[in-house]
């Protein structure tokens, strides 16, 4: 049988980052034909020989496209030419590093800016384009001080709400990263506005992501991004300060990304994925689903995480996109069994050498 969306191209970008990824394999999974935008070939090879893709087979459906420098005028012309649709996720991300005050728009800012609208631009340039998804963030909705919780949140936080761009210097990269997509998603409204293109926008505004990274080859690479939160108390560190109590599998994100190419979702509106999270209880779900990895010690489990809790209103996206978010208990069960997994197979590699 044919597949009903094989001819439909979507254009992606992130492909190589732990959310992009996973909506690579979600669009091809689906049917669609994808066109992925790189950064280098090599990068592209790592992507195409990835054991989730070869189990898809793809084949013709997934090409790939270099775009060095998303930042560079036009920038996106060419890997935007014939597609129907356009998925945009790549924009920079924390690192676990603070830049230099002087470093922070450059790195942060401008890239997060200029990328989305030069992949605006660019579906304005091809009339076959019907819809752009961003993924834009729950930070570019809530002030950055009740984010970090300096500030308690009081009211209920909507998919319409919009905050002003607070320019820089900022304390830390989070701040900077959190300005970021406020300034994208604002700098996208305001183009839209102006330009009244052909086609509209989905904004997804994820909380943080939780969920196994697939393209981490080692126990290290887990600890990156907002994984980080969950293993740490797994592995017992003790945050010495307040983390917002917001998270979503990545399979939702993942899924809602595909659904949100359905033109049947309304269009030029924002969605926030999230549910409520308090991080103490990653240890009760740890000790109830690795209760062999804590006995032994590979999981220490004594860690802990301050919850500050904000209020968000996630109803509207589980009711247009049709599903339940899904709990904190999947979300630890996914980052901390692929962890073990991966210290496994190192484990089993050093044996052999």
């Amino acid at each position: 049988m044919t597949c009903p969306y094989a001819s439909n191209l979507v254009l992606i970008t992130g492909v190589t980052g732990h959310v992009g990824f996973g909506v690579l394999v979600h669009v091809l999974s689906a049917g669609y034909s994808v066109r992925a935008a790189v950064r280098s070939s090599e990068k592209a090879k790592t992507i195409r020989s990835h054991p989730l893709i070869n189990a898809l087979d793809p084949g013709v459906r997934l090409t790939f496209i270099i775009v060095p420098d998303l930042c560079k005028t036009n920038a996106y012309d060419e890997a935007a030419r014939g597609v129907d649709y356009v998925i945009h996720i790549a924009s920079p991300l924390m690192s676990n590093q603070i830049p230099p005050p002087d470093d922070q728009d450059a790195f942060f800012i401008k890239p997060a800016v200029r990328g989305t609208l030069n992949i605006l631009e660019a579906a304005k340039k091809n009339r076959t384009v019907r819809r752009v998804v961003i993924t834009s963030s729950i930070t570019a909705l809530i002030p950055f001080s009740e984010v970090n919780g300096s500030q308690r949140c009081s009211t209920w936080i909507s998919p319409m709400d919009r905050i002003p761009f607070v320019p820089g210097p900022y304390a830390n990269e989070f701040e900077a990263y959190a300005a970021s997509k406020v300034a994208a998603l604002q700098e996208a409204e305001a183009w839209m506005a102006t330009h009244q293109p052909h086609f509209d926008v989905v904004h997804l505004h994820p909380s943080f992501v939780e969920g196994r990274n697939d393209l981490a080859l080692h126990t290290r690479e887990v600890l990156k991004g907002t994984n980080a939160i969950i293993l740490s108390i797994a592995l017992g560190k003790q945050f010495d300060h307040s983390t917002m109590g917001a998270t979503v599998h990545l399979e939702d994100v993942a899924r809602v990304h595909v659904q949100a190419l359905d033109e049947l979702v309304p269009g030029n509106a924002s969605y926030i994925l999230s549910q409520n999270t308090e991080w103490d209880e990653v240890r009760e779900i740890v000790s109830r689903n690795f209760p062999e990895a804590v006995e032994r010690g590979l999981l220490p489990n004594s860690g802990s995480a301050i919850t500050h809790p904000v209020f968000i209103d996630s109803f509207s996206s589980e009711e247009i996109f049709g599903f339940r978010h899904t709990g904190l208990e999947e979300q630890v069960k996914s980052v901390v069994g692929h962890y073990l997994e991966l210290r496994n197979t190192q484990k089993k590699m050093s044996s052999r050498r």
